[in-house]
């Protein structure tokens, strides 16, 4: 009975590191942002902090990551880049041909983009295509100009958008173009925000102007997390912490631990007898 109840004791710490592993790993909520200066950083969305990782040698206006892991940029003319993640480089992929795009992000593995629209015409999405820069249509929609946007699902992005109020929360549906206005962001005057993108843990974050981050409500209000250094971001796309090749955060190794640990006493137990031993 002795070795039973030890065995629980045991197993029940062993769920405990479990618990707080799950929750500190769905915590880190980590991200790549471009700034007016051309620069690549590193963002910690969890502490507002941002740590610098090169120049991209372009002003990158959009940026987005692939499952795969490999990002890209597009400028405000249209041009499509790979960007190293490790030294911020860029390297020129091709025109799409469709103008300033400030818009970008993956629907699963298709890169998607909208164009700025600020001659009042129609905002565009389109599927952009990672080797050659040949854009296709998806929809078009009346609320622009477009700044940043983000994967609700594979149906529906949520843009940031100057109009109808400067700045709105749009809703938009991939298949039709129907749009909804969520609300006004927490933005004014000169800090318009254009760096928009869901976290894993489905929160909305957002950059301004001034280096501030947001937590973006359904409703477009946003909560300030904190400042990383007062930089004039233009775009943010996650950082996924299982991306090929990343090294197991804490939270990841103390998971494969516990289950090693949860392994052996299962052995220990069947070796003993199980439970009829006393």
């Amino acid at each position: 009975m002795r070795r039973s109840r030890n065995l629980a004791i045991a197993m029940s710490l062993l769920a405990g590191i479990f618990y707080v592993s799950v929750r500190n790993a769905a915590a880190d909520q980590l991200g790549f942002a471009v700034d007016a200066t051309g620069s690549l950083y590193s963002v910690d969305l969890t502490t507002a902090t941002a740590t610098s990782i090169g120049s991209t040698g372009q002003l990158i206006e959009g940026l987005a990551i692939s499952p795969q892991g490999s990002l890209f940029g597009t400028d405000f003319l249209g041009n499509l880049f790979s960007v190293s993640r490790t030294t911020g480089a860029s390297t020129l992929i091709g025109n799409t041909g469709v103008g300033d795009i400030e818009g970008l992000s993956f629907n699963g593995t298709t890169l998607i983009g909208t164009n700025f629209s600020n001659l009042g015409g129609p905002t565009t999405v389109y599927a952009i295509n990672t080797t050659t820069a040949v854009p296709t249509a998806v929809t078009s929609f009346s609320q622009g100009p477009v700044r940043a946007m983000a994967v609700v699902n594979p149906n529906t992005i949520d843009v940031a958008s100057d109009s109808p109020v400067s700045q709105s929360l749009v809703q938009v549906n991939l298949a039709n173009g129907t749009n909804m206005v969520l609300g006004q962001l927490p933005s004014a005057g000169a800090a318009l925000i254009a760096a928009l993108n869901f976290g894993s843990d489905g929160t909305l974050y957002a950059l301004d102007p001034f280096g501030n981050e947001f937590i973006i409500a359904s409703n477009g209000a946003g909560t300030l997390v904190g400042n990383t250094g007062g930089q004039n971001w233009l775009d943010l796309t996650m950082a996924s912490t299982t991306l090929p090749g990343a090294v197991p955060e804490p939270g990841s190794m103390a998971l494969l631990l516990t289950a090693a640990l949860g392994l052996i006493s299962v052995r220990a137990w069947q070796r003993s007898g199980g439970s009829e031993q006393s």
